[in-house]
């Protein structure tokens, strides 16, 4: 079975499927089905899979045990990354019923980089 050795995309698209799949590459469970994986699959879990409406999939092996799917650690390349931490890279997190929920980005401050020396200074803020 291919494994990625790339991220998935920054922004993933709405319609995007994360999928926990066992040794043989069957389906154990999948984002969208109304509920969260149970320990029994995310114990038999060998695979985490992004599915993208455009059929492009990103597949990775998993890698030691986890108690719930945010824990769920994944090799990609040579690193080995929370799958948390690659979901909140790109502003979706599981929703309580096991849905991607997109995250609101945090708009830029748009401050220059003189203002931003001008609080290392000391200077107050008006």
């Amino acid at each position: 079975m291919k494994v990625a050795s790339v991220f998935p995309p920054k922004t993933l698209p709405p319609g995007t499927v994360l999928v926990l799949e066992d040794a043989k590459g069957l389906a154990l469970w999948q984002t969208g089905k109304g509920m969260l994986p149970s320990a029994e699959e995310l114990g038999k879990a060998a695979y985490v899979v992004f599915s993208l409406p455009s059929g492009r999939v990103y597949r990775y092996p998993v890698v030691g045990t986890a108690t719930s799917l945010s824990t769920l650690k994944v090799r990609v390349g040579k690193n080995v990354y929370a799958l948390n931490t690659l979901l909140k890279n790109r502003h979706v997190s599981i929703g309580k019923d096991g849905s991607l929920v997109a995250q609101a980005q945090a708009p830029s401050s748009g401050k220059s980089s003189a203002s931003q020396s001008g609080k290392a200074s000391g200077a107050k803020k008006p």
